[in-house]
């Protein structure tokens, strides 16, 4: 079977198993998409199995295709691997890169990361995936995206990680609040006012979680998918949201806004940087692991919990 196929039909259906779209594909292996459609072709007849299915927006893999994709994205890791002998030129690189996070973890990082990389690595490219708790392992261990960031703790075995960023939690709100002329901003008031709840599935957050086994619950009455509209949100309401502190800081909304400390002590959450092991020696994933953290390092991300909150706008 080997003898009959060409090795490079792998690496197309690498991927198009990895954008389910034979276009974006085509984009990612500079070639057309007709190219890629053929090539497809040449290997469903050698394979004997349709491999991708035409759906709205691109295409599904086959169950075969599916069975097939995780040894052949081993074996062209590990070629990969050996011919870049441990050597990679960022200034020459034409390295593809897919990361899963949420909009808050890529303004922190992958906004300050390609801006400094532009002049270093100006053909590096990178395409951000969508990212929850419940998909990070499954995304890394099929190998559909390269890393992921956020604030993951069930790590298995073949995953290995890197703290980026402790996050300190404020209660953001619009400056001018009814809650702002409170002698005493508590529990009660806490509990009563009106959340704005940022949660990237749509479902309880872990903050929700950690009242709830106390026996709280908070009034969510508005519920987002990301961190980005959130300040804007609060400028123009009454409600409360409870973010990183720098996702207020380093809003352009900031102006409008104040922190104040949550009068429920949550527990401090890190930002791990996530990867597969299989891709622990290659060059170029090292390389980029390396420029995030000097990122990280050169944003101050690791911060201390916010003194006298009440007192600042961020």
């Amino acid at each position: 079977m080997l003898d009959a196929i060409d090795l490079n039909l792998l690496r197309i259906f690498d991927a198009v198993m990895t954008e389910r779209n034979v276009t974006r594909a085509a984009f990612t292996l500079h070639m057309t998409q007709p190219a890629v459609s053929n090539a497809i072709n040449r290997l469903r007849l050698t394979l004997k199995d349709p491999l991708f299915v035409k759906v709205q927006g691109g295409v599904l893999p086959t169950q075969r295709a599916e069975l097939l994709w995780p040894p052949i994205r081993d074996a062209l890791a590990r070629i990969a691997e050996t011919l870049e002998r441990n050597e990679f030129d960022p200034a020459r690189s034409e390295a593809v890169f897919r990361l899963a996070m949420s909009d808050y973890v890529a303004d922190q990082v992958i906004r300050p990361l390609f801006v400094e990389q532009q002049s270093v690595a100006p053909n590096i490219r990178i395409h951000l995936h969508p990212y929850s708790l419940d998909n990070t392992a499954a995304l890394l261990d099929k190998g559909e995206v390269d890393m992921a960031a956020g604030v993951y703790s069930n790590f298995g075995s073949s995953l290995r990680t890197l703290p980026l960023e402790t996050l300190t939690y404020v209660c953001a709100m619009r400056k001018g609040h009814p809650l702002l002329s409170l002698p005493r901003f508590t529990l009660d008031d806490f509990l009563r006012a009106r959340h704005l709840v940022v949660s990237l599935l749509g479902t309880a957050a872990l903050i929700d979680h950690e009242l709830a086994a106390h026996g709280y619950k908070r009034n969510a009455v508005l519920t987002i998918n990301q961190f980005a509209l959130a300040p804007r949100l609060l400028a123009e309401t009454d409600l409360i949201c409870v973010v990183p502190v720098n996702a207020v800081r380093n809003s352009p909304h900031s102006h409008q806004l104040e922190a104040i400390e949550p009068p429920f002590p949550l527990i401090p959450r890190t930002v791990n940087l996530i990867w597969h092991e299989r891709s622990d020696n290659l060059p170029a994933h090292r390389w980029l692991r390396e420029e995030i953290l000097k990122v990280c390092k050169a944003q101050g991300m690791m911060f201390d919990p916010v003194q006298g909150a009440e007192s600042h706008a961020y």
